[in-house]
């Protein structure tokens, strides 16, 4: 008894959608695998003093004026992952408000630093479209 055309017809095209979906499979497979296409570094928090910023020291009246003015920051270092030409953009939040945006391609780096909440802890998220590849809490000094 042998195989109807139309049966035939049916399993070879089930074949190719199982092929096509192994294929699609192995590529999401291979994307995870190797990782998001940044790296983020931080650095802690520290207390920066508007009169210790040296245009500001310069000028002794708005030294003095700014004396008791500080900030908390943090420097976030963010690295291309991948050794390609293609630019990745992303985005810096802190407690759910954009702060900085950028983007870095081929092994290339860029540097920001955000002001997080005085003595008080702030989330920093840096995301790449819709991947995060960085989610910290962290605590203000000042």
């Amino acid at each position: 008894m042998g195989i109807r055309r139309e049966t035939a017809v049916v399993l070879a095209a089930l074949g190719t959608l199982a092929a096509g979906a192994s294929v699609a499979a192995a590529t999401a497979w291979a994307a995870w695998a190797a990782g998001p296409p940044l790296t983020v570094e931080v650095g802690e928090a520290r207390c920066l003093r508007a009169a210790d910023l040296p245009v500001v020291a310069a000028v002794p009246k708005i030294a003095a004026a700014l004396e008791d003015s500080a900030s908390d920051t943090v420097r976030l270092t963010v690295r291309s992952a991948t050794k390609d030409n293609q630019k990745h953009a992303y985005v810096v939040t802190v407690d759910g408000e954009q702060r900085a945006s950028g983007s870095v391609s081929g092994g290339g780096m860029s540097i920001n630093s955000v002001s997080v909440a005085d003595g008080k802890s702030s989330r920093v998220v840096v995301a790449t479209g819709p991947t995060v590849v960085f989610d910290q809490t962290i605590a203000g000094r000042c």
